[in-house]
């Protein structure tokens, strides 16, 4: 008896091939280019990609470029040859006044311009950290610093005692705007790191701002929870409205410490209720995408598929770009499930 073949789980993706790789010829990428942000404008998908030097030892810059995934399948990209973003603000700079780093931004249409949110590697006041930073254009490829995000002090639970943690002095990253606002305020994602002393996992966490500046209301969206993010989760790609929530693809890390040679980087799909983000409605009980390939499992970072840059083109494709082993970066795509094929929280 032949068995029927099981219908894909929704959101599955389907890896396209690889869009870029360091070009030897090119200092800025000779570290690795990854972890890119995506936009469709015009008919035309921007790449917001980081780019890593290696002296100083990974100095990041955010460059530009343009992808194309064509009929016969075959993806084209093209540099610009443009830096959207290099390390120049006091707080994108390390106090040697050499290093420094902009990193894996994510951009969003919001308020009729694109907004970036990406982490600024700098040192301030004495402390060298991961911080969130926020940068606007209204064409795409120059871009005016907001700053630093602000967050109000945080209220949680330390070894079963209340505590305030000042999120300003916590690092942070994978943050990802909104790409409008809900009740009347901005919403933002993103991945505090606190302390191991704490107890607290590095965990998706929603804010709330009336002026992207200064961000409160902080909730926790999602734990590590399943098995093959039982170490730390953290935001992938900005979420895209669908008629049964914000869909999101975000990375779960398997693993028992950063410094684990076994560590591995999957990728995961969440919805998130439309006027209530912090409420997820579902999670793929199962990773979408896992490192695989020989591009996904040696490279600077073995074992890494980091979902970070989204496009919804016309005919109903998602693609979603990734990083590759801090190496590269891939191309997946999905669609939409059918109106009767969507999953139930």
């Amino acid at each position: 008896m032949t068995r029927p073949t099981p219908a894909p789980a929704p959101f599955t993706l389907t890896r396209r091939g690889m869009v870029l790789q360091p070009d030897p010829a090119r200092l800025a990428e000779r570290g690795g280019v990854l972890n890119p942000a995506a936009v469709l404008h015009a008919g035309v998908t921007y790449l917001y990609y980081r780019a890593v030097d290696v002296e100083p030892d990974n100095y990041s810059r955010i460059l530009i470029a343009t992808c194309l995934l064509g009929a016969d399948d075959q993806i084209q990209t093209t540099r610009l040859d443009r830096v959207a973003l290099e390390p120049a603000a006091p707080y994108e700079r390390w106090a040697d006044g050499r290093g420094g780093g902009v990193e894996d931004p994510r951009v969003t249409p919001l308020d009729g311009a694109w907004y970036m949110a990406y982490t600024a590697y700098g040192t301030v006041a004495g402390v060298t950290a991961p911080r969130i930073a926020l940068a606007r254009s209204t064409d795409l490829l120059a871009w005016e610093r907001l700053g630093l995000a602000q967050f109000a002090p945080l209220a949680v639970t330390i070894a079963g005692q209340p505590a305030i943690v000042d999120l300003d002095r916590v690092p942070n990253k994978d943050a990802i705007l909104f790409p409008e606002r809900i009740g009347g305020r901005y919403a933002l994602l993103h991945r505090p790191m606190f302390a191991p002393a704490t107890g607290l996992p590095q965990s998706i966490w929603l804010s709330w701002s009336t002026d992207l500046r200064y961000w409160t209301d902080h909730q926790l969206v999602l734990p590590p929870t399943r098995p093959w993010e039982r170490l730390k989760v953290g935001g992938g790609t900005p979420p895209i409205r669908t008629p049964h929530g914000w869909l999101t693809f975000y990375h779960g890390v398997e693993g028992r410490a950063d410094a684990d040679p076994q560590r591995r980087y999957h990728a995961g799909a969440l919805l998130l209720d439309l006027a209530d983000p912090a409420r997820v409605r579902y999670q793929t009980p199962t990773p979408v995408l896992s490192p695989l390939t020989a591009a996904e499992t040696s490279g600077v970072v073995a074992n890494v598929v980091f979902p970070s840059g989204v496009v919804q083109q016309p005919g109903g494709r998602i693609d979603v770009y990734y990083g590759m082993a801090d190496q590269a970066i891939g191309l997946a795509t999905t669609t939409l499930p059918a109106p009767n094929a969507w999953p139930r929280g």
